[in-house]
């Protein structure tokens, strides 16, 4: 098997990226549907950790001279997929009576709205049908 040239690794790397992306936006949806309270927790040492480690590459140069520029557009580019992910979790709740509309709920319509997979979003739809809020 050849090695994979410079336009291969980029394609590689982008879809590696949007791949993690979108499964991590999905488990994101799926936790803070059952449990808003541990999604909460676990985000935030989710972001604490990403924080340490951007700080010690910084620190610690280990990126070489351009390790803080590096830190910085690697937090950019972080920060804008757990904002996406972990945005819901500061919409405000559903009334405890609303029904939904239709199949889907309007958390379902919100992780659609995202851009993630179509399958992404029916294995989201099973968890809520198999874990239904309180």
């Amino acid at each position: 098997m050849a090695k994979p040239g410079d336009d291969d690794e980029q394609a590689i790397d982008r879809l590696t990226l949007y791949m993690l992306k979108e499964t991590y936006c999905a488990a994101a949806g799926a936790l803070m549907r059952m449990n808003p309270q541990a999604a909460e927790a676990l985000f935030q040492a989710f972001e604490r950790q990403i924080a340490d480690a951007l700080q010690r590459m910084h620190a610690h140069r280990s990126e070489g001279p351009d390790s803080t520029a590096i830190a910085l557009a690697v937090g950019d580019r972080i920060a804008e997929i757990l904002d996406q992910a972990h945005r819901r979790q500061f919409e405000p709740p559903v009334a405890s009576g609303a029904v939904a509309s239709g199949p889907e709920d309007r958390s379902l319509e919100a992780v659609r709205e995202t851009g993630i997979s179509s399958e992404a979003v029916a294995v989201l739809a099973d968890l809520q049908r198999r874990f239904p809020s309180s």
